[in-house]
């Protein structure tokens, strides 16, 4: 079991040593090997917008949920304008964790973006203004990025006319050149690169959170789907899904972890992950489950 130090008779808790810019913060969310990020917000303010894939933890239950803390992996703590996050973070360091951080608070994370979270590679700058240059009614490129799971999304690049006024955008320039990007792209943008790749086309590309196009057999496709979209969303609950075989164009597939005796299987694998496979690989005919759900325990939904 878990053995919490108590720091707060040793030292003095010092906020700003906890603390992250909103770039920082996306960047350790994005570079992080295991990120919990919470949301110390109301359940409503939760369900109006919130990060893909953080945990709504209002703050006046934090204190009484700290045994359930992940004790290995980054924690990442935002919350409202209230200064939630500096009791958070102290409860936090009080009871012996170090690896957290926080966020002064949600709408930093949105109203503060600036161009340096983008990287135009010389290739591509070159494209780009030879393009701007060649038609006087383009103005400048438009990136989207269709989420597909709390840390990977389809990135999208495209060469744009004058674009109408309108909420939903946020623009930058980046070495002269404008770049228009759509809200739900924010979460995803730090750390992309417009590049020019191996088909010589332009390219939003995010090292950590693209996904790459499907290519090989029915396997290496069904494989890069389980780890770049299925995987992340089930590691929430502490789940894992891999492959048990395939036989021809029908998948079975192996739930470990908190997905084993989960009583919600049914429905995670037919209007989940069958559907996603069935969309995203349409040789596939059949998803099974091959796993004894019998012989496990999934104290998340218990």
């Amino acid at each position: 079991m878990f053995k919490f130090t108590d720091l707060s008779d040793n030292d003095e808790f010092k906020a700003e040593d906890y603390r992250l810019n909103p770039k920082e913060f996306f960047e350790k969310r994005r570079t992080s090997r295991r990120p919990y990020v919470f949301d110390l917000r109301s359940a409503n303010d939760y369900e109006l917008s919130h990060l893909p894939g953080s945990h709504n933890l209002p703050i006046e239950h934090f204190e009484n949920s700290i045994y359930q803390m992940p004790f290995s992996g980054d924690i990442l703590l935002y919350g409202g304008e209230n200064g939630e996050v500096l009791t958070a973070a102290e409860i936090l360091y009080d009871n012996g964790f170090d690896t957290f951080f926080y966020v002064d608070s949600y709408l930093s994370l949105f109203n503060q973006i600036d161009e340096s979270y983008v990287v135009i590679r010389d290739e591509a700058r070159e494209k780009i203004q030879s393009q701007l240059n060649a038609n006087p009614e383009l103005w400048g490129v438009e990136m989207n990025v269709e989420v597909k799971s709390p840390l990977k999304g389809i990135y999208s690049l495209d060469l744009i006319q004058v674009p109408e006024k309108g909420e939903g955008f946020i623009h930058l320039d980046k070495d002269g050149i404008r770049i228009r990007i759509s809200s739900q792209s924010i979460p995803f943008l730090e750390g992309t690169e417009l590049i020019i790749n191996e088909e010589e086309e332009l390219e939003a590309r995010n090292p950590q959170m693209s996904i790459t196009k499907l290519s090989g057999s029915i396997e290496d496709q069904v494989q890069q789907l389980l780890v770049d979209q299925v995987n992340p969303m089930v590691a929430a609950h502490g789940g894992v899904v891999s492959i048990h075989a395939i036989e021809k164009t029908d998948v079975y597939l192996q739930f470990g972890g908190g997905c084993q005796g989960c009583g919600q299987i049914d429905v995670t694998l037919k209007q989940g992950i069958e559907v996603m496979l069935k969309e995203s690989i349409p040789e596939i005919s059949n998803v099974y489950d091959a796993t004894d759900h019998a012989g496990g325990t999934n104290p998340y939904f218990q």
